[in-house]
């Protein structure tokens, strides 16, 4: 197991100096295609399945990306609020200015979990949430995360990274659109190559969705996370 403080030295095709700004230009954009109405920009879609990392800077942005949550709940969707607690509360209160969040965890429309100290834990955590709200009759599961990078009581880098590119492929199949959220001020330059662009197979950037040419395959990404 790589040390957390040398997170893979391979697949790393950004060379110094490349900028988010520049990445977002090097790839196919994504707009009307797909069935599940973002929120995020009024003309974006995503299909079934997709794990997007949303790569924000400000707090505007942070508000930008709630809006996923709020289109879903007002379009029926059961809706996921995932992450640290700081970053959780954060999400609530925007989402108070725009619907009655209490009623909505009160039917169970709107769902609200933490992470656990192991990124398996976490998956199954999230997995168990999904079946439960689908069984329920939810036509569609939305989650917005914001994961505790670092934080007391998550998993360890290394072990986060490995549940991101699992997420990718548990998701697949299911009537569910995963939007992970990256501070890119506060987080290092290894977490936003690995654990944005790395796992996650689109990406959205200076409000367009693109398709990443970045994403490696899930079982070489993990395989390379092995000592």
């Amino acid at each position: 197991m790589l040390r957390d403080d040398q997170i893979r030295g391979h697949h790393n095709c950004f060379t110094q100096g490349t900028t988010i700004a520049s990445l977002a230009v090097m790839v196919k954009t994504r707009t009307s295609e797909g069935s599940v109405r973002l929120g995020i920009e009024p003309e974006l879609f995503a299909r079934p399945g997709d794990h997007v990392a949303y790569l924000w800077e400000n707090d505007a942005e942070f508000e930008r990306g709630v809006r996923f949550l709020d289109v879903g709940l007002k379009e029926g969707d059961a809706c996921v609020v995932f992450g640290h607690e700081e970053a959780n509360e954060k999400v609530l209160a925007i989402l108070r200015r725009k619907i009655d969040v209490d009623t909505a965890l009160e039917h169970g429309n709107l769902v609200v979990i933490g992470g656990e100290s192991a990124g398996e834990a976490t998956l199954d955590n999230i997995g168990r949430q999904f079946k439960r709200l689908l069984d329920q009759g939810a036509k569609s599961v939305r989650l917005l995360g914001n994961l505790g990078w670092g934080r007391s009581g998550w998993p360890t880098d290394t072990d986060m990274l490995a549940f991101e590119s699992k997420v990718t492929g548990a998701i697949r199949d299911l009537p569910c659109v995963v939007v992970c959220m990256y501070d890119v001020r506060s987080l290092s330059g290894q977490i936003v190559v690995h654990g944005a662009f790395e796992t996650h197979p689109l990406t959205f950037c200076r409000n367009v969705l693109r398709e990443n040419p970045h994403h490696v395959p899930i079982e070489e990404f993990l395989a390379s996370l092995k000592p």
